[in-house]
């Protein structure tokens, strides 16, 4: 049996502690969010299949379930999905316990992917494998929504490059240029919290390499990057 790399051991442990403060969802809607949500779901029209992908505990998936389309609401935490189960009731809504990184579905079988407040948890040489994946389950034209969080919207950069030393260097753990963990503070959790943020628009360069086309496009200033893609 092939050993598991430490760098997928330690990914595996930041995760786990990264769930832990889902325990109890409390996501808000972000102004992006409210911008290109109708945007999103005239583009993908009536009667389709969109994946709320890491939706939590649905937040999204009622507005995406109108127009009498078929949501599959896909996450890995336990204590987000059973909260949908109980409130969320339409006969169109599915769940679907799953990790993000392994998309449990076949080819080309979703009008639309609603990915918001996630893709910090995309690891950055995971980055180009997960678009592809993601690409992979939209149909021709299918349409996908997510949002990219930057060091700004996370600290400054003096900052980030401190806590890149820390667990470079003084903690000696596998972590690469672009991940960023830091302590969470919330009234029933506080740990040690992974993300993975971005420095550049290099993103977009990924998208086109993969086959999106960048429909939309909104450069908040506090640090997040939003983007309609087609997939093509």
């Amino acid at each position: 049996m092939a050993r598991v790399s430490r760098r997928k051991e330690f990914l595996v442990k930041m995760f786990e502690e990264a769930m832990r403060a889902y325990e109890h969802p409390g996501e808000e809607w972000n102004e992006d969010e409210k911008e290109f949500l109708p945007i999103f779901t005239d583009l993908v029209g009536s009667c389709k299949v969109v994946l709320d992908l890491a939706g939590g505990y649905g937040r999204v998936s009622p507005y995406l379930i109108k127009n009498n389309n078929t949501v599959v609401l896909g996450d890995l935490s336990c204590h987000s999905l059973q909260l949908a189960r109980k409130t969320i009731l339409n006969s169109n809504f599915h769940i679907v316990r799953m990790d993000m990184l392994h998309l449990p579905f076949v080819d080309n079988v979703f009008d639309g992917v609603w990915f918001t407040q996630a893709f910090e948890y995309v690891p950055p040489d995971e980055r180009e494998n997960f678009l592809r994946a993601l690409k992979r389950i939209l149909k021709h034209y299918g349409i996908a929504f997510l949002n990219v969080a930057k060091v700004p919207n996370e600290c400054a950069l003096l900052s980030y490059i401190k806590n890149y030393i820390y667990w470079k260097i003084i903690r000696r753990q596998p972590i690469i240029w672009g991940e960023y963990i830091y302590k969470l503070h919330l009234k029933h959790y506080t740990g040690w919290h992974y993300h993975a943020v971005v420095f550049t628009k290099r993103i977009e360069k990924t998208f086109k390499k993969v086959g999106f086309k960048t429909i939309k496009t909104r450069y908040d200033k506090k640090g997040y990057l939003t983007y309609l893609l087609q997939a093509h």
